[in-house]
């Protein structure tokens, strides 16, 4: 198995306190690399035209920083998943550009897709299939291309308030898609009503792993930047990247959690697997059923709930309201978890997020996604068994693997080393 450096590495912290947008990151990105120059040689590999895009200096709330901005009289702005997908793949960018790319539109898909009630292939991308959303999310991919790949960890995230008017008419915010990409992100609301996570910006955020992190990572801060959206607010409507060099030696970390339980035994096993949902939804790290034995010799259920001592208090409230037991017992206990990630890859059958876990620096298990496995067999008429299998022949660089993704642990055995295949 390859095995990543030891010692140092680099980590891109993203405060998303006024929230984040395709352009904004990728302003951020631009001002932090320097690389302006090479940002518009490389979207200039797209075979897109009729636009004109510029990067340049102000301010917003008294912070300057970098605004991004692409001006197109694009009449195409309805476009299809495999549209997009014909545009980025077609282009003359490097591969790990193209796929993660798409791995970024096609969970974009994916969430319009569950909000509309219809499948990835045959969602009608609105305003994020215009020209401007393919050039923000694809030039952010190669601004961190640019940058080696480095962690990316994000604040959590201001997602604002109020309404938004789109190509479906006024939605609250945030926008439907918005909200389902974010499933299991930490956010918040806050400043005056308006969007502040777009789908782009949220789309970036899923597919560079969602690490969320309420204080910027121990280390050395090289340098920073700043990307500016374009209205002023309360807060300064401003995106601000810090790029440091950290530690990559700790092979885990220790954290303190909760453990709910309660005892059942006058429950059906539909009406426990909705609390088991509820729970999850309210931010659960796992959620388990063990089978006891209960006083006057009746079989019962205990239900186990390990949560982050912040959110103890609302877990335990929903035990109590979806179950039928009087009482819940919180114990606190410890865990070291693996730092883990979760990559996005184009391969010959269709997108396939890999989670990985990591210690010291290198890969010791990997893991398809479960949800992916199964849409990919029933898509191509394939048993689950068959298209593991044929996931497992495949290979994946390990560069592939340098981004940053959800922080937690992996159990069970994982796929073998994989190398992304050559599009």
């Amino acid at each position: 198995m390859a095995v990543l450096e030891k010692g140092k590495k680099k980590t891109l912290y993203v405060n998303c306190s006024a929230g984040i947008a395709g352009d904004m990151f990728l302003a951020a990105l631009a001002d932090v690399s320097g690389a302006e120059t090479y940002l518009s040689a490389e979207l200039a590999k797209l075979p897109l035209s009729g636009y004109s895009a510029s990067l340049f200096r102000d301010t917003r709330g008294g912070m300057a920083g970098l605004r991004f901005e692409v001006t197109t009289d694009d009449i195409h702005a309805h476009r299809h998943l495999s549209e997009i997908r014909e545009i980025i793949m077609t282009s003359g960018l490097g591969d790990k550009v193209k796929a993660k790319t798409m791995g970024a539109f096609t969970l974009l898909a994916e969430a319009e897709a569950k909000v509309h009630g219809t499948s990835a292939d045959s969602v009608h991308f609105h305003e994020v299939g215009a020209v401007d959303s393919i050039i923000d999310l694809t030039g952010a991919m190669i601004m961190l291309d640019y940058l080696a790949w480095p962690e990316v960890v994000f604040s959590p995230l201001n997602v604002g308030s109020g309404s938004v008017k789109c190509e479906h008419g006024v939605l609250p915010v945030p926008a439907p898609a918005v909200t389902e990409l974010l499933r299991g992100v930490a956010v918040y609301s806050e400043g005056e009503a308006m969007e502040r996570v777009t789908p782009t910006g949220a789309a970036l955020v899923k597919a560079l792993g969602a690490a969320i992190s309420s204080t910027m990572p121990r280390g050395v801060i090289e340098k920073t930047g700043t990307g500016l959206g374009a209205r002023e607010s309360s807060l300064p409507n401003a995106l601000r990247v810090v790029l440091l060099e950290t530690e990559a030696e700790k092979e885990y970390k220790s954290e303190p959690c909760c453990e709910l339980c309660a005892n059942i035994d006058d429950m059906t096993p539909q009406d426990l697997s909705f609390a088991m949902e509820r729970l999850f939804a309210g931010g659960a790290l796992d959620v388990w059923f063990e089978n006891i034995q209960m006083k006057k010799n009746r079989p019962a259920v205990k239900l186990c709930c390990l949560c982050n001592t912040d959110s103890r208090d609302a877990l335990a409230e929903i035990m109590l309201m979806e179950t039928t037991t009087l009482g819940v017992r919180v114990s606190t206990v410890g865990r070291h978890v693996l730092e883990r990630r979760t990559d996005v890859f184009e391969t010959p059958i269709g997108i396939v997020r890999i989670k990985s876990a990591i210690s010291c620096g290198a890969v010791i298990r990997q893991m398809p996604e479960f949800e992916d496995v199964q849409y990919l067999a029933k898509k191509h008429g394939m048993p689950v068994t068959a298209l593991r299998q044929l996931l497992d022949s495949l290979e994946f660089p390990l560069e592939e693997l340098a981004g940053a993704a959800e922080k937690g642990s992996i159990e069970g055995e994982g796929c073998h080393s994989r190398h992304e295949p050559k599009t």
